[in-house]
């Protein structure tokens, strides 16, 4: 870049001037290292990332710059006014860097803290140890856990007592005996309303006034101690029964004296058996044998056990009463019947009998219609009333069958179906029925009507045939070849007589083509003669015929019958469970069964299985089978239920789908139903699965649980656990006592196990800060000291100091010099209580005597009425020293010095903040250690 004359000549006057910075400023624009570009009268920063008016950011530190970055940022270092490192204790309040103060020093105790973090006010919310705070939670109000004043954490045994929280009394520690309860809550006097039991008290009513039930030595007044008090009857000096005074001293114990004592079940003091108590002094109970009268359990009658007349509840037996009698032969009592008897249920008769179809009594509710023990003339057996038609087989009214009206084997009366038997049955073929098979009356021996041409005459009437021919024509002349003739006219009501040619003479003659000795066209052969050859009436045409006979399946001529063949049938056809047949010469009907069910598969039948029912499965424990249908007709492929099915039955406790006796539940489930191998018995099952803490199937590992962990539990520094699903080991560290971070259930961990630093040995006590140790002087009045009496302080860092009371003020300085004058010993500090006129004026001298020691005792002392609070002016454990006396009234108390913590750690040892070193050392290095 070029630079003009007047430009080079203007630097170098900048140069020679070093003290007017702002003259060495450019008069045009500056472009910076990261291209911003700076206007005149300004120019970059050093690192180029703003323009600067002045030497700040230039990165030089010239005066008064306390230091210089070479940026204007604050926060980074040095402010951006140059005048501030931004340390604690430069004198100005870097509030960027979280200050609220800056006293131009680092000490704590001065109005600001170590760190300028800190105003140390009470109620800032930040706990200011140096100003003898033991708390700071942001306010400054007592009862929510900090005390106003920021001096106490209101817990019990911090030696300060916090009258918000009701404390009576703090001596320091959490110990009952002491004269302050583990809670701080009592004295441990009686008649404080506190019960003290470590001071072996039993009672503490508020005062110490005797008869109340509270002696005053806080010891109860009750039985056992020998004193016969208000309600009691006797008192014998012991609390236990038998002995001829009860327990509770009620009772001078003896059955009939009114009082149940404890071996008694009740006492009324009367002699009667027929009350709720006994002259025993049991209590009457059903079946004692004593029928107790008196309400609210009156008893009806008491026989010990159930008679025909008592029932086993001490009611008086009746059937009705809902108690079952079996000694009076009830089987069932359901009350509610008319005039108290018994309801007829469906499962109970109102004679308290239980109810069934045969009992013979009708039972209307479960819908009988009649009950007569069985078939009657009136009544089924399955209770319902009896007809003919009901379709119910009932042989004691007489029938032979009962199909629900006419059937083929059966009429319409319940008798067996038969042509001839006077019914007609028209779903046999029936068209009449005149009783008879006869074929000379209206009606034909195969029960259909004789008609005129069928050629049967008719003899009866009303309709008497005079003739029959055969057909129903009234003829005029005789065949052909026949000289004379007798004929019946169409309606069968005249013979005729006739005349003509003649045929039939056995001849064949003129045009006949046949002549079989008769004038006569027969229809059919003669009975019992299958086929013939025959020759018409007028011996023209040559007849192929057929006769009747025994098998045709027309009853003819004699025949009783004819079923269409000609032997004697010994059952019915396949498929019909009963059948009517013929005989083999068609003299005789036959009633017949079927043969199927007989387990023989005869003649016709498919099948046979010795029952006539169509099975719809296989017997239980048979898989699959082929059985018969019930007409032995065709056989059936069925299923049957086993074990293992799936299925449980009636004769199965389970079946879980196999026949197998699992002994443990499948992996992955944790309990389990299952079933034994033969189905009989429920097995509850426990099985393997990941996180029952047990390596199985294909587990890796198994830790008891089913969670990926991420450390090992606390307490164990290393460890080997299991992932979630059982797969991998996980090879973890774990969080422990010890290791610097407040882990678990830990108050604290100051990076070592023991009792030193600001936590305790096992992490379950301390604070983050050191703690000063404190205690307390509880003063009594003037009266109750002595002269020389004394007691000792001891700071931890001087030589302990002995404070000595003189109760008669000094003439010569207070020192003893053998003189008559009061004084006290060289070396001890005297405490002229003289002029003192109660325990708070003594508290206050005891107060200013401690604090007047100001270079050889680091203790603090501030007194509130009669109670001197004392403090360690140094932190940590180094002021835990007891306080020692030798005052001789008990009203005089010294507690502590303690509850120090903190700043007492050795060289090597576990920290965590140089607070829990010793003096000298710093918290250091990786791992933290005291050096």
């Amino acid at each position: 870049m070029r630079i003009s004359s007047i430009g080079f000549v203007r630097a170098a006057l900048c140069l020679a001037a070093l003290g007017t910075l702002t003259s060495c400023f450019s008069s045009v624009s500056t472009t910076c290292s990261t291209g911003i570009v700076c206007p005149a009268t300004t120019r970059c920063s050093s690192d180029g990332t703003t323009c600067i008016k002045d030497s700040c950011g230039d990165g030089k530190l010239e005066a008064p710059e306390l230091c210089d970055d070479g940026n204007i940022l604050s926060g980074d270092g040095c402010s951006s006014d140059c005048q501030s490192d931004e340390k604690c204790g430069t004198g100005k309040t870097d509030t960027i860097t979280g200050e609220v103060c800056d006293d131009h020093n680092t000490l704590p105790g001065d109005g600001c803290s170590a760190d300028c973090k800190s105003d140390e006010r009470c109620g800032n919310g930040i706990v200011d140890r140096a100003v003898g705070e033991k708390c700071d939670d942001g306010n400054r109000v007592d009862g929510d856990g900090c005390s106003g004043t920021c001096k106490s954490d209101e817990t019990c045994g911090n030696g300060v007592r916090d009258l918000s929280k009701q404390e009576a009394c703090d001596d320091h520690n959490t110990i009952s005996g002491d004269g302050c309860s583990a809670d701080c809550r009592s004295n441990e006097t009686c008649g404080n309303n506190v019960v003290d039991t470590v001071k072996n008290e039993q009672c503490d009513d508020n005062n110490t006034i005797a008869g109340d039930g509270c002696s005053p030595t806080c010891k109860r007044e009750e039985c056992g101690n020998r004193v016969v008090d208000p309600g009691e009857r006797c008192d014998d000096g012991n609390n236990i029964n038998g002995d001829g005074c009860s327990a509770d001293c009620k009772s001078g114990e003896g059955c009939g004296n009114g009082v149940r004592d404890v071996d008694e079940e009740c006492d009324d003091g009367n002699p009667s058996d027929d009350d709720n108590c006994l002259v025993n002094c049991h209590l009457a109970t059903c079946g004692d044998g004593h029928v107790d009268s008196e309400a609210p359990r009156i008893e009806q009658c008491d026989t010990t056990v159930q008679t025909a007349t008592c029932n086993a509840n001490c009611t008086l037996r009746s059937c009705g009463d809902g108690v079952v009698n079996v000694n009076a032969g009830e089987q069932c009592d359901v009350p509610g019947g008319v005039d108290g008897g018994a309801l007829e249920t469906v499962a109970c008769d109102s004679d308290c009998t239980v109810s069934f179809c045969g009992d013979s009594r009708r039972n209307v509710t479960s819908g009988e219609q009649c009950d007569t023990g069985g078939n009657s003339a009136t009544c089924n057996a399955n209770c319902t009333s009896r007809s003919c038609g009901d379709g119910y087989l009932n042989t004691a009214a007489g029938e032979q069958c009962d199909t629900s009206g006419a059937t083929q084997f059966c009429d319409s009366d319940c008798s067996f179906a038969s042509c001839g038997d006077g019914t007609v049955n028209s779903a046999a073929g029936e068209t009449c029925d005149d009783n008879n098979r006869l074929n000379t009356d209206n009606c034909l021996a195969n029960c259909t009507p004789n008609t005129c041409g069928d050629g049967f005459l008719d003899n009866a009437s009303p309709r008497i045939e005079a003739c029959d021919d055969g057909n129903a024509n009234t003829e005029t002349a005789c065949a052909y070849g026949i000289a004379s003739c007798t004929a019946c006219n169409s309606d069968c009501s005249a013979i005729l007589t006739l005349t003509g040619p003649r045929c039939g003479d056995s001849s064949i003659n003129g045009t006949e083509a046949c002549d079989d000795g008769n004038a006569v066209t027969e229809t059919s052969c003669p009975y019992g003669t299958p086929t013939c050859t025959k020759c018409d009436g007028r011996c023209e045409v040559i007849l192929q015929l057929q006769g009747k006979y025994c098998g045709d399946g027309t009853v003819s001529g004699t025949e009783t019958c004819d079923d269409g063949n000609n032997f004697t049938e010994t059952f019915c056809p396949v498929g019909q469970p009963t059948c009517t047949a013929c005989n083999a010469t068609c003299t005789a009907s036959l009633s017949l069964t079927s043969q199927c069910g007989n387990s023989t598969t005869d003649v016709g039948e498919t099948c046979d299985d010795g029952n006539r029912v169509s099975e719809i499965q296989c017997p239980y424990g048979t898989a699959n089978c082929v059985t018969c249908n019930a007409t032995c007709t065709g056989t059936l492929s069925l299923t049957g239920p086993v074990c293992g099915d799936g299925v449980p039955n009636a004769l199965e406790a389970c079946d879980d789908s196999n026949t197998n006796t699992e002994t443990a539940c499948t992996y992955g489930t944790a309990t389990c139903v299952a079933c034994s191998g033969n189905c009989q018995s429920v097995l509850n099952l426990t099985g393997p699965f990941c996180g029952d803490g047990s390596v199985t199937n294909s587990e890796v590992c198994d830790d008891s649980n089913a969670n990926t962990e991420t450390q090992c539990p606390y307490g164990t520094a290393t460890c080997t656990l299991c992932n979630a699903n059982c797969t991998a080991s996980l090879s973890l560290t774990g969080p422990v006592c010890g290791d610097g971070i407040v882990n678990g259930t830990e108050a604290c961990d100051d990076g070592n196990v023991l009792a030193c630093g600001t936590c305790n040995a096992t992490c379950t006590s301390g604070n983050g800060s050191p703690i000063a140790s404190g205690g307390s002087i509880t003063a009594t009045a003037k009266g109750n000291l002595n002269d020389g009496e004394t007691f000792t302080l001891d700071d931890g860092v001087n030589a302990p100091t002995v404070f000595e009371f003189t109760t008669v003020a000094p003439t010569d300085g207070g020192v003893m010099d053998g003189g008559v004058d009061a004084g006290v010993p060289s070396g001890h500090v005297m405490i002229d209580i003289s002029s003192a006129n109660n325990s708070t004026s003594v508290a206050t001298l005891i107060t200013g005597a401690i604090n007047g020691v100001t270079t050889s005792l680091a203790i603090t002392a501030g007194n509130t009425t009669n109670s001197v609070t004392l403090t360690n002016d140094n932190l940590g454990s180094v002021g835990n020293h007891v306080i020692t006396e030798t005052v001789a009234h008990a009203g005089f108390q010294v507690f502590g010095m303690g509850g120090g913590a903190g700043k007492d750690c050795a060289a090597t040892v576990g920290c965590t903040a140089t607070t829990d070193c010793a003096v000298g050392l710093t918290c250091t290095g990786t791992p933290k250690t005291c050096q």
